[in-house]
């Protein structure tokens, strides 16, 4: 190899440009024979666990980073993660973040995973991989030949099984419940994930049809995944929908949040509204565009966090810290939080972090917010989305629960 760069340098004209072309092209030669060697010196002598991730943040990250800090413990840990906007694939070492490889090909690191001392080949998230399908057929091989026998466990933060639009939600803008009046496909040829072509492509993952799609899915459930864990008992119901045969296969194991201080809302005429969160048309921008057609003076909805396009008479407050919630939702007297999503959340976060600080709490009758929130005594769920009458549901809730103190 190094006769071959030294000929290559030989031939190049501009004696400048021959040391910057040697290293370049030998960097590229060692990141494609040296990836055992690159991830290999990390080693610490424990079992490996491999973790199959997106890199589109937002809940699905905050868990990694969790689950990744209690297991670097005891397992050395390797993340390896699709990038869209670049089409590579990165591997990371998990408990240092140290960079180790980087490819355009997955199924580079095919050799390198069944010589590894595999424990567990954990399926966190394929969300925008650029086959899943393909991903998925790279799993089972790892596993089939690894002398270890390693278990494969996957985890059902959204619904990317059972359809590319992992959210549920259709070509008309609302949840499926896994059924539309023309059929899977119909929708499918009429559904864009993203506003861009380069993003619609990406969220796509390789997905030629619902049909074929949900085969390749079941085929990997049922026959190569060990275990199957699932963070709410509302969500499991929607994945044996799908796939009545994993049942067996299926842990509920909600996720852990931390505790906050309860936030102590002083007596005040106005009634407040707060919403929680990035708020996209997913998370019900929608909703609350339409709700604030319908506002009385003294009814004010917050945003605390982000939402693109909102009303005038709309508060967005911008990003914050979740440690800070308890005193935000003390200075904006807050009166009560709406989980205003139109698909079933998986798990969500910001209904964990409203009950804790012993909010009185709204949300649809969808997915995991609606199994805690009718638990809660404070919860109110709401049976059907009609902004109009879901502000005088809410706002009477506030006026009797104001009553009760």
């Amino acid at each position: 190899m190094k006769a071959i760069i030294s000929i290559i340098c030989l031939v190049i004209p501009i004696s400048s440009l021959r040391r910057p072309l040697r290293r370049y092209l030998k960097n590229k030669w060692n990141a494609y024979i040296n990836v055992p060697k690159a991830v290999t010196k990390h080693l610490t002598g424990k079992p490996v666990i491999v973790w199959f991730d997106h890199a589109l943040g937002g809940g699905t990250e905050v868990y990694s980073k969790q689950q990744i800090k209690t297991l670097k413990k005891n397992f050395d840990i390797i993340r390896v993660q699709h990038f869209p906007a670049t089409g590579l694939y990165h591997m990371t070492w998990a408990t240092n973040r140290h960079r180790v490889f980087k490819t355009k090909y997955i199924y580079r690191i095919y050799n390198l995973f069944c010589d590894l001392d595999l424990h567990e080949i954990v399926i966190n998230n394929l969300v925008a991989y650029k086959s899943t399908t393909d991903t998925l057929l790279l799993i089972r091989a790892i596993k089939q030949n690894n002398p270890y026998c390693p278990r494969v466990s996957f985890r059902g933060h959204d619904f990317h099984c059972i359809c590319p639009s992992f959210n549920l939600i259709n070509c008309d803008g609302k949840y499926c419940r896994l059924q539309y009046g023309g059929g899977c496909e119909q929708c499918w040829g009429k559904i864009r994930l993203a506003n861009n072509k380069k993003s619609d492509k990406a969220l796509k993952s390789g997905a030629t049809s619902i049909c074929s799609w949900r085969h390749a899915w079941w085929d990997f459930l049922e026959n190569t995944a060990d275990c199957i864990v699932i963070f709410s008992e509302k969500i499991a119901d929607i994945f044996t929908m799908a796939y009545p045969n994993i049942k067996n296969k299926i842990s509920v194991i909600p996720h852990t949040v931390r505790k906050f201080k309860v936030a102590r809302i002083k007596p005040h005429n106005d009634i407040n509204i707060a919403v929680l969160g990035a708020i996209s048309q997913q998370k019900g921008a929608g909703v609350i565009r339409d709700m604030a057609h319908h506002l009385a003076d003294n009814v004010k909805i917050k945003i605390i966090g982000t939402m693109k396009n909102a009303p005038a008479n709309i508060y967005v407050s911008g990003r914050y810290k979740p440690k800070h919630l308890p005193k935000i939702m003390e200075r904006e007297q807050i009166d009560l939080v709406f989980i205003p999503s139109i698909w079933p959340e998986t798990f969500s976060y910001t209904t964990s972090e409203a009950i804790s600080m012993g909010l009185p709490v709204a949300c649809f009758d969808i997915g995991a917010p609606a199994e805690r929130v009718s638990k809660y005594k404070y919860g109110l769920v709401l049976n059907t989305i009609s902004p109009k009458q879901n502000l005088n549901d809410i706002i009477n809730f506030i006026k009797t629960q104001r009553q009760t103190l």
